[in-house]
Formats: structure tokens, sequence, C-alpha cells
């Protein structure tokens, strides 16, 4: 399957909305609990938690601890999320279709409960191509949704680490 990104520009090819901080090296023990679903799309958010707690699992930077023994919380929301057709075929017939998402990220320090990081208005488009199958296109859908949901969550660490 060709899945071609094509993420909203803002200088380094993907919109980070309003980002702030950079994680202090302090707070290292993360948890994770269940992004909020702010959009009608059923369980994304399940793929965007999943996605950041791997992020963070991978990471030398941090551990992913319960939050009982976190220094810091990775709370997010999706925000909103649209699948539209945007190239068709010569009987009209959709053929591409673009699926944006945006969410947005913070970074609470337990102790105090301040905000250290966080990244509003991120968002990235992805597009998929349907087929007839109305399920393997739903199931097409559902995997461009996890790419983008890896990527994503992948970025905003990586954003909390760096000035970018």
């Amino acid at each position: 399957m060709i899945l071609v990104i094509t993420a909203s520009v803002a200088g380094c090819g993907y919109n980070f909305g309003r980002g702030t901080g950079v994680v202090p090296l302090k707070v290292s023990r993360l948890y994770v609990p269940v992004f909020i679903n702010l959009t009608n799309e059923v369980a994304i958010e399940d793929l965007f938690t999943s996605a950041m707690r791997k992020t963070i699992a991978d990471s030398s930077d941090a551990q992913l601890v319960p939050e009982s023994g976190a220094e810091g919380v990775i709370d997010g929301t999706i925000v909103s999320y649209s699948s539209v057709p945007v190239f068709f075929s010569g009987s009209g017939i959709a053929t591409v279709y673009q699926l944006t998402i945006t969410v947005n990220i913070k970074l609470v320090q337990v102790i105090t409960g301040k905000t250290l990081w966080e990244m509003k208005g991120f968002t990235e488009s992805l597009d998929f191509y349907p087929i007839n199958d109305p399920l393997l296109t739903k199931e097409r859908e559902r995997d461009t949704i996890n790419t983008l949901a890896i990527t994503m969550t992948r970025r905003a660490f990586d954003a909390m680490h760096s000035n970018f």
C-alpha cells in the first residue's frame, strides 16, 4: 500500500501549532493516560494513546511508568478528524481521500501541576486509496489513522526535547 504524506506546511513540513518549552531532564518518568477524543471517529484515542506510550517506551531519554510513579503526565486530546475525497475518477468515484487529524498535547509536572510543555493545534494529513469493498476501505482508513498516530506522537515527543 502506498501512502503519501501531505502535511500542513509550517516551515518543517508539518504544523506543530503553538509549542512551548523543552522537557526538563528532571522529568523523565512519564505516564500517558488515554487521549481524550473530541471527534466522532470511534476508538481513535486508543491508537494515539498506544502510539505515545510506545514512543516513550522506545526512548532512551524517558521511561514509561504507571501514574503512581510518574514525574510528568502527557495528556493528549484529539481535537478534529476528517476524511474527505480529494481526487475523482472520470466517472466521479473518489480515488483518493485525505485524512486530517489535529491534536493538542501537553506535559504536566505531577508535583506542581504546572504545564511544562504544550503543543496546540498540531495537524497532519495523509492520503489513502479506497477500493471497491467498503470494509477494506475502512481498514485502509484505520491503517492511515494509525500511521498518523505514530508519526504525530513521535514528532510531538521529539519536540519536547528540542527547540524546534
